[in-house]
């Protein structure tokens, strides 16, 4: 039996996201590195989840049967997933060699989201049109479900999903019924009880799942919302897959996922890959997704409502050996690409202030009210802190907005330009800051400028209430202001400033 001394997760008090059993909130940071245990030799394990916990990530998502990669399901030494494939009998050895990588990653403190299965090999088919055998099946379900949830029942880094990119109804046939048996025995093997799927019971809540959907559909329902109905009581949290099309409004799903009742966590599980073709099928020569377009489908999600993000790149969800006709990098150099860094600054971020109490609040905003359906490029998004003490708002493109500053507390708040790209503060007129950029104590609603405007020219909007001492917008909570410290040695403490009114 494995043992973890991690915590395990819970669903927070507000029902809003997650927190440790100690009651220490989470921020989820994920990355998809599904087919780990078919594509990823030992000796890379480390190197790789080593890079992730870098870069701040907290959650690695993987599969524990995946055939995107390898049809046969085989660890890199060549072992076969399952006997005469079939769930029933599981090859040990290669269920060992995922033991390691569940067991190397809680040792650098990072979570696992666990998929006991792709959704290939239940529906027998894969998004190119080829066939496959239907390996899980409603007579093996819950048994290997059962047999899973036991082998790691004393693991407490592990979250699970079930789905593997597919919506459990799927070209015509229903598979509702396999995913919540195997739901059902995940809960029996993990914690020993015999729950139903649409039977609440707080036990549901001891054992973390959820739901990988896909996105495709016209029009594309990509959350486990639109899957799933309120009688499925063993989902713990809402997951979504906005997947790789570059005009999806996740914020709105987001934000109708956040509003929901009775309130349950959501997070986007699956956006746009970074190195990701924009078009399916694929044209060449490749364009892809950039830094930009995994940043804001972050901000846009984080802002909107979700407790956390999940990142990844095109060519690390296969680890990729070498640049093919899908992927313009190796998984190596996939690992440093600007978009991952900037997870790491997003991370730095998200913890430079209480984040697990920020809301969805585009009532901030004037310009929302103006803004058509679909102007991507244009969009902003604005969240509060629930006790008005701080305020965020992105802006995709930059840009001119007005903002209502008397929803924060406070006499005086302080205004700060952030750079996602480079996780550094800034002057409206572009020269570089460790201080804000402006105070107000006459709260009204102000009109805000960003440094610079255009495509790829993001900006986070800070606003603080200044008797709370914030630190530095991307810094470390223990790094608060001074007001008489000296700017000479060139840290990042600010002085006293002038008031600016809007």
């Amino acid at each position: 039996m494995l043992k973890s001394k991690l915590e395990r997760l819970c669903i927070s008090v507000n029902g809003r996201g997650l927190e440790t059993e100690s009651g220490k909130p989470f921020f989820w940071l994920a990355d998809t590195a599904w087919t780990m245990t078919t594509e990823l030799h030992w000796k890379d394990v480390k190197a790789y989840l080593e890079n992730r916990k870098e870069k701040g990530f907290s959650v690695i998502q993987i599969v524990a049967l995946d055939p995107e990669a390898d049809p046969e399901m085989r660890s890199p030494c060549g072992e076969k997933a399952l006997i005469n494939d079939n769930p029933l009998t599981p090859n040990m050895r290669y269920f060992e060699y995922l033991d390691k990588v569940i067991q190397m990653a809680e040792e650098l403190e990072l979570y696992v989201l666990l998929l006991p299965v792709w959704g290939q090999i239940v529906v027998g088919d894969n998004w190119f049109g080829m066939k496959f055998e239907k390996i899980i099946t409603e007579d093996n379900a819950y048994a290997y479900a059962l047999w899973l949830g036991e082998r790691y029942r004393s693991q407490t880094n592990i979250i699970w999903a079930l789905g593997g990119d597919r919506h459990p109804v799927h070209n015509g046939i229903d598979y509702s019924n396999l995913w919540r048996q195997m739901a059902e025995g995940l809960a029996k093997g993990v914690l020993g009880k015999d729950l139903k799927w649409n039977e609440e019971d707080t036990a549901w809540r001891d054992m973390l799942i959820t739901y990988h959907t896909c996105c495709f559909g016209n029009p594309p329902l990509y959350s486990t919302t639109d899957c799933w109905t309120d009688e499925d009581a063993w989902i713990s949290f809402n997951m979504l897959q906005s997947g790789h099309n570059p005009s999806i409004q996740s914020y709105l799903q987001v934000e109708k996922d956040y509003n929901r009742e009775p309130a349950k966590p959501v997070l986007d599980g699956e956006p746009n890959y970074e190195g990701m073709p924009l078009t399916f099928p694929y044209t060449y020569p490749l364009k892809t997704h950039g830094g930009w377009h995994v940043r804001r489908r972050a901000y846009w999600s984080l802002f909107a409502g979700s407790f956390g993000h999940t990142y990844g790149h095109h060519s690390i969800w296969r680890f990729v050996r070498k640049k093919d006709e899908r992927s313009l990098h190796a998984w190596q150099e996939a690992m440093d690409q600007p978009g991952a860094w900037q997870m790491k600054i997003l991370r730095d971020f998200i913890d430079s202030r209480p984040f697990h109490r920020a809301k969805p609040c585009q009532d901030l905003l004037s310009h929302h009210e103006n803004c058509a359906d679909g102007c991507l490029e244009d969009h902003r998004q604005a969240c509060l802190d629930s006790e008005g003490n701080f305020a965020w708002i992105y802006f995709t493109s930059g840009g001119t907005d007005h903002v209502d500053l008397t929803r924060l507390q406070g006499s005086t708040v302080h205004a700060w330009w952030f750079n996602p790209r480079d996780g550094k503060c800034y002057h409206t007129d572009g020269s570089l800051l460790t201080r804000p950029f402006a105070l107000f104590n006459d709260k009204s609603k102000v009109l805000f400028t960003t440094p610079t405007i255009g495509e790829e020219n993001d900006w986070i909007l800070v606003l603080d209430n200044a008797e709370m001492s914030f630190a530095v917008p991307g810094y470390s909570a223990g790094i608060l202001q001074s007001e008489n410290h000296d700017q000479t040695n060139g840290d990042m403490f600010f002085p006293t400033i002038e008031v600016t009114k809007g």
